[in-house]
């Protein structure tokens, strides 16, 4: 008799414990009303818990008490995100050395650790070509490693780099950011070699102080030329650059003002090219238009839904959803721009 009442003051408490966890996220937007929300929070997730695999009430109950449930978390130290054109999400892993793959429509998961019989070792930024060819900058081989569409290894791209960081494809041309050498390399893919270089260690325009992440505008219908958009994280801006390396202008500088940038890290582009920068110092995104003129800001420091620690990476599909590598709650949030 004891012991079932035991069980049923675990499982009464378990509800209990869930339903004071859950809150109602439709009012998670940014701004807040009366102004129209333009960012609106979608969801969460931390593992292969996440892709809508059910268990059944008694095992949720069992996990919970007996700690199973931490071991669903697939993330250790995630980094790096972007999406492929099937909907599947991959994300770096600096701490467990690999790819996660989470594909939502299939309910499947997969963990990438291995290349041409050997291991990846800090994988970070990571990008995927039209063909869904995935590219994957490991800054300590150092090397671009590149996966085709199923995950199997076709190639390493390993020209003179120090320490490998951003990457970003844009018509046939791989463009790299090299920290160590504080330098963007422009790649060509057809030709398979390296087509020009910019960039040295400076606080000059179009110097650099260990450059990470980059973004590229897509293409426009109004002759818009399109730009690289280069996070210089310790001058505190953002560069500027035409297709040739060409310096056009930067914005950012420190500090903890409105626009102001502690460690900026990660940059993707909506579908009218506002420019987002994931700050991990400051655990918000700001959003900026093309001229750094700062639009919106969200997030803040926390745990909950909506709230960051550490964010280091950020991704804009087609749709306009912005994926954003939570690394220090171990998560990726989504959430949605409202045009």
């Amino acid at each position: 008799m004891s012991v079932k009442i035991g069980i049923s003051f675990l499982l009464m408490l378990f509800v209990q414990i869930i339903s004071a966890q859950q809150f109602n996220t439709e009012n998670l937007v940014w701004p807040k009303p009366p102004q129209k929300g333009r960012i609106k929070f979608l969801y969460s997730f931390a593992g292969e818990k996440n892709l809508g695999v059910e268990k059944s009430f008694f095992k949720k109950a069992l996990d919970f008490f007996f700690g199973d449930e931490e071991k669903n978390n697939s993330f250790e130290r995630p980094q790096g995100i972007t999406v492929d054109n099937k909907g599947r999400i991959l994300v770096s892993d600096i701490g467990l050395k690999g790819i996660h793959i989470f594909d939502f429509n299939e309910k499947e998961y997969r963990f990438i650790k291995e290349y041409d019989d050997s291991l990846l070792v800090t994988p970070i930024g990571i990008t995927v070509a039209d063909n869904d060819d995935i590219y994957v900058c490991d800054s300590a081989i150092p090397a671009i490693l590149v996966f085709d569409e199923d995950f199997k290894y076709k190639d390493r791209i390993s020209i003179n780099i120090i320490r490998p960081t951003g990457v970003k494809i844009n018509k046939q041309l791989l463009y790299i950011t090299d920290t160590g050498a504080n330098q963007i390399i422009v790649y060509d893919l057809a030709a398979n070699k390296e087509k020009f270089r910019f960039g040295k260690r400076g606080n000059d325009t179009g110097e650099f102080n260990y450059p990470v992440h980059l973004n590229i505008s897509a293409p426009s219908n109004d002759s818009v030329a399109q730009k690289i958009f280069v996070i210089d994280a310790l001058n505190f801006r953002i560069q500027v650059f035409d297709l040739t390396g060409k310096s056009i202008n930067s914005f950012g500088r420190a500090g903890n003002s409105v626009g102001d940038f502690g460690r900026p890290k990660g940059i993707a582009l909506d579908s009218e090219n506002h420019l987002y920068i994931a700050d991990a110092l400051f655990d918000v995104i700001q959003i900026f238009d093309q001229n750094g003129q700062m639009l919106l800001a969200f997030g803040g420091s926390g745990d909950k839904f909506g709230n960051f620690y550490l964010p280091t990476d950020i991704f804009i599909d087609k749709n306009d959803r912005i994926y954003v590598v939570d690394s220090g709650n171990r998560r990726v949030q989504v959430f949605q721009y409202l045009k």
